[in-house]
Order: C-alpha cells, then structure tokens, then sequence
C-alpha cells in the first residue's frame, strides 16, 4: 500500500522550469508585452498563475499524495505562452523603435530643408515658429526615444511634422504668390537682355538669383560657374533708400575689382549703385511719398567675401564664402555685367 503511494507521487514540484517561465514574462514586461502584445501576454499571464496555484496545492499535500502530473503540464503551457508573449513584445518592441528613429531622423531632415527655405521668405516669423516647435517635439521625441519610450518618441515625431506641415503649406503659399509677382516680367527681360550682350561680345556675366541666393557667372548661353550667396539683412526685398539692408534690383557693372586688405570683407567687386536707373526709381517713391523726407538713396553695394553663413546679413551687399569669391574674382573684370532680380523667371535661361 506504502510502495503504491509513493508511486502515485509522480516526482518533485517543477519550479526551476516555472522561474524559467516567470522570467520569460519578467523579458515580456520589459518589452511592455502588457501594452505591445496585449492578449498573448495576458493569457500568458494567466497560464502562469493557474501553473503556480497548482504547484502550490500539491505542495500544501503530504508527501505521499503529491502529484505533480497536472502541475508539470500547466508549467510547461505557462513557459510556451510566456515564450511566445516575451518574443512577440521583444519583436514589437524594434518594430516601435525602428518606425520612432526613421520617423525622428525625418523630422530632423525636414526641419533642416524647411528652415533652409524659410529664409528666403520675408516676415516668416510664423514660419519660424512653427520650426521651433517642431524642433521642440524632436528634442522631446529623442529624450523618450533614450528612455525607450518609443511610441511616445513616434508620437512627438507624428507633431514635429504637423507642425512643419504647416511650415511647409506658408512657404509653398509665399512662394506662389512671389512667382506672380508682377515684376516677373521685368526679372525675365533684364536676365534675356544680359544674356544676350554676354553673346554679342563674349564676356562674362554675372546674374544674381535673390530667391535662390545664388550667383551664376555665365557666358552666352553656358554657365561657367554657380554660388551660394547671403544678401541684405533684408532679404529678398528691394532696395528703395539708404539704411533699409535690401538688396537693389537691376542691372550693374563691375567698376573697381578689390583685392585682401582693400575691403573689409576680404575681396570686393564694387557695383555702379546707384544707376540712373536706381536715382529715376528714387525720385519717383519720394514723389509718391513712399521715402521719407531727408532720407538718401544709399550707395556701396558689392559683391563681397565672408558670405557663406546660411543667413541674409549684409547692409544690401551679395556676399559669397572666400573660396567662392577668390574663384570669381579670377573669372571677372572691371566693366562685368552684373544683374539682379527677385528671381530668374522659368524660361529666362537658355
């Protein structure tokens, strides 16, 4: 009778293969298998917890009327799910972390190209704005992304982008407006004019793209040379008096070529500002009162060196970095056209 009870007994209680499977869901609560692979786990969970009030029953019986059959397959049931939980929310888990840095590194880029363009847009305060915020929420979405917090990392990248959206959708409504502009017409006749003396006599010439800032030094119909330019503190306005850091509009010569120390911007090509243009459109804004009394028309606008700052900063001059302007400085000459629109019109170039 003693020997037949003893055999009933059926073996020791499983716990080294129950700590197996409490730790494989201890793996799954680390990857929040709670939240990332919610039925799985919680069923898991609860195989776990029938498994373990099992061995604790038989554990709580004599010796000889302990049977651990049931308990050891409800072990192993547990261990099985707790497995497949804790690989499901590990999975889960990169999946997460892998969309929050693609979606973080494509924030990042976008406020990078964003930012570079809104510079080119006047009053673009509101631009800037919503760049800051979304800068906000990428700097939030990389501190939750360390944390690993990588859902809510994907979310502030998701309201960067809103924001940047609408960064995007104001430019997009400004430069529209700017390709209208009724000076269009103006911009393509002195490009196609420029061009065409450039040809008739084999000179270079140089033609400023103030939307772009951009420099193209060009011969006829190809182009020699391409820079990237900073302008007046005034962006792409025009020029109108003294003191208002724009940049003119027009049509220009090379009058005097500076080399280092006879500037204080490194090399200079001083423009013939103002033209008889530039005092004709003068005298009419003071006529019709668009220049205040006492004010003048300005004067020294270059084409100058320690440009290449990504930024519009000059009192009205075009700056280019020195590699830049020692390559042009080379390829130019007293009496060089120079001429500057608001932008060079589609269909103005050859």
């Amino acid at each position: 009778m003693m020997a037949g009870a003893f055999v009933l007994s059926c073996g020791g209680p499983p716990r080294e293969r129950l700590e197996t499977a409490a730790e494989a869901m201890r793996r799954a609560g680390a990857a929040e298998g709670v939240t990332r692979a919610p039925e799985i786990c919680a069923a898991a969970q609860s195989a776990l917890v029938r498994a373990e009030a099992e061995v604790r029953l038989q554990e709580k019986r004599s010796f000889v009327s302990r049977d651990y059959r049931e308990a050891d397959l409800l072990v192993a049931r547990a261990h099985l799910a707790a497995e497949i939980c804790a690989a499901r929310a590990i999975a889960a888990r990169e999946r997460e972390r892998a969309r929050a840095a693609a979606a973080l590194d494509d924030l990042e880029a976008w406020i990078g190209r964003v930012d570079a363009l809104a510079r080119h847009a006047p009053g673009s305060v509101g631009i800037k704005d919503d760049l800051l915020q979304a800068e906000i929420s990428l700097g939030e979405g990389r501190s939750s992304f360390a944390r690993e917090r990588y859902e809510r990392a994907a979310q502030a990248a998701e309201r960067g982008r809103s924001r940047v959206a609408i960064a995007v959708s104001d430019l997009n409504r400004f430069f529209d407006a700017f390709g209208a502009s009724p000076r269009r017409a103006l911009w393509r006749r002195l490009v196609r004019e420029t061009l065409r003396e450039s040809r008739r006599d084999g000179g270079p010439v140089i033609l400023v793209d103030k939307l772009r800032r951009q420099l193209l030094l060009m011969r006829g119909a190809e182009e020699l040379a391409s820079y990237a330019v900073d302008l007046g503190a005034g962006g792409i306005e025009s020029k109108t008096r003294a003191g208002d850091d724009a940049t003119p509009e027009g049509r220009y010569r090379v009058t005097e070529v500076r080399g280092p120390g006879q500037t204080h911007y490194y090399r200079a090509l001083m423009l013939d500002y103002p033209n008889a243009e530039d005092r004709a459109r003068f005298r009419r804004l003071k006529r019709a009162g668009d220049v205040a009394p006492g004010q003048g028309i300005g004067s020294l606008i270059e084409i100058h060196g320690h440009g290449g700052r990504g930024q519009d900063w000059t009192q009205g001059c075009v700056a280019l970095g020195n590699d830049d302007m020692d390559d042009l400085a080379d390829k130019v000459r007293v009496g060089t056209r120079v001429t500057i629109v608001g932008t060079i019109p589609e269909g103005a170039l050859p």
